[in-house]
């Protein structure tokens, strides 16, 4: 690779990870036709697609930089995460595999890098472990195949948040709460250590924070999302729900002040639905502070 193509690719890196992938996008695009098997220049683009929201991009190039190196688990898992029902399960599949023989390959010689490779095999029954609690639900025997994968998740490691929170889940969903709070609490323990690395997900935090919420762990749900909001506190969402926190712990000042934020943003870009949450929980508010 010449010097300019490496710092075309710098460039093209230094835009996508800065959020400007609309411009990384058709420099990556000119690049692959004189070059369309350098790998580093496909996953930038897909990052970059994935980014954009473009689905059908992203999932073009994923399957071209398989075609090239069906080894590498990354891709298989990426392509699994943008697609639906069999498909996801099928490219879910082949990654945990390509992860499990990489896993054979290391032979413990690096023990971190084991560990590591552990906890994303895990993750990656954890997500086999969702499609059957989602897209395949009414697949027959699909709880079966979700606790099969769940098993096979906390064999892998049980230092996965994924995978605690996904048996976690399975739990509460079968109205078995009480099996379900070890499996939270180790979660909510595993997010508290890895802090804001970026190895886990805004998404993923948020859907724990919200299970904390409705096993009534509103504490726990609060100290997450006060993380979430020091991390982008630009998501009303999050705002709305950070209220609905505090409201749990009666704590009505904190919730009103989370609540006028959520209301504020909302003006500026309505959501109608989301407004009318706000309006009712704003109703529940002052009931209890006319009450106090």
């Amino acid at each position: 690779m010449s010097a300019e193509e490496i710092a075309l690719l710098q460039d093209a890196e230094k835009k996508v990870y800065g959020g400007d992938f609309k411009s990384a996008l058709p420099i990556l695009e000119d690049y692959l036709k004189t070059n369309p098997k350098n790998l580093d220049a496909l996953d930038l683009y897909v990052k970059a697609a994935m980014d954009k929201g473009d689905s059908t991009l992203a999932i073009k190039a994923l399957k071209h930089a398989i075609s090239i190196d069906p080894k590498t688990s990354h891709r298989w898992m990426d392509l699994g995460q943008i697609q639906s029902g069999v498909t996801a399960l099928k490219c879910y599949r082949q990654g945990v595999s390509a992860m499990e023989n990489q896993l054979k390959k290391a032979g413990g010689v690096d023990a971190k890098n084991c560990d590591g490779l552990r906890r994303e095999i895990a993750s990656g029954f954890a997500s086999i472990a969702e499609l059957f609690m989602t897209d395949l639900c009414d697949e027959p025997g699909a709880e079966q195949e979700c606790e099969k994968a769940l098993a096979s998740a906390m064999r892998a490691s049980t230092q996965s948040a994924t995978a605690q929170y996904g048996c976690a889940n399975l739990r509460f969903i079968q109205g078995r709460s009480k099996d379900a709070e070890p499996h939270l609490k180790a979660c909510v323990h595993i997010i508290e250590k890895v802090g804001d690395d970026g190895e886990l997900t805004y998404e993923f935090k948020m859907s724990v924070a919200e299970l904390c919420l409705e096993m009534g762990k509103a504490e726990e749900a609060a100290d997450i999302v006060e993380r979430l909001l020091s991390e982008n506190d630009r998501i009303v969402q999050v705002w709305y729900f950070a209220a609905l926190c505090y409201n749990a712990l009666n704590e009505v000042d904190i919730a009103s002040q989370y609540l006028t934020r959520a209301v504020d943003m909302l003006k500026k870009s309505p959501e109608p639905d989301l407004m009318h949450a706000c309006e009712n929980l704003k109703k529940e508010i002052f009931i209890k502070v006319k009450k106090d």
